[in-house]
C-alpha cells in the first residue's frame, strides 16, 4: 500500500471466495479492504504492525497450507501429463522417403 511506484496509479483488487459453499460473503471483501486501508502511511518497522502482520500469517496458514497444496497437485498432475504425452511418439521410426531425382546426390 505504501509502495512508491504504485502510488497514483489506478488498479482493481480481486479478492477471491475462499469458502466452501462457493456463496458469495461480501463481509469478506470488506474486511480485506479495510485491512488494506489501513495499511496506508504506516510504518513496516512499527512494533504494532509487526504484531498485526505475525497474527494475520498464523490466521491464514493453514489456507495458504490447503492453497498450495491444490497448487502443487496440480503441477505434478500437468507434469506427468507432458511426460506421457511426450513419451507416446518414443520408438516409432519415421517412414523412409526415396529420392526421387536420380540427379541428387544427397547423402542419406
Amino acid at each position: 500500500m505504501n509502495y512508491e511506484p504504485f502510488q497514483n496509479l489506478p488498479m482493481v483488487l480481486e479478492t477471491p471466495i475462499h469458502n466452501e459453499a462457493k456463496v458469495e460473503n461480501t463481509q469478506i471483501w470488506a474486511d480485506e479492504i479495510k485491512l488494506l486501508e489501513g495499511l496506508i502511511g504506516r510504518d513496516p518497522e512499527d512494533a504494532e504492525f509487526l504484531a498485526e502482520a505475525e497474527e494475520l500469517q498464523s490466521k491464514g496458514a493453514s489456507e495458504r497450507a490447503k492453497i498450495n497444496g491444490q497448487v502443487d497437485k496440480k503441477a505434478e498432475k500437468d507434469a506427468a501429463a507432458a511426460a506421457k504425452k511426450g513419451s507416446k511418439g518414443k520408438g516409432k521410426k519415421k517412414a523412409k522417403v526415396e529420392d526421387s531425382d536420380p540427379e541428387c546426390s544427397c547423402a542419406e
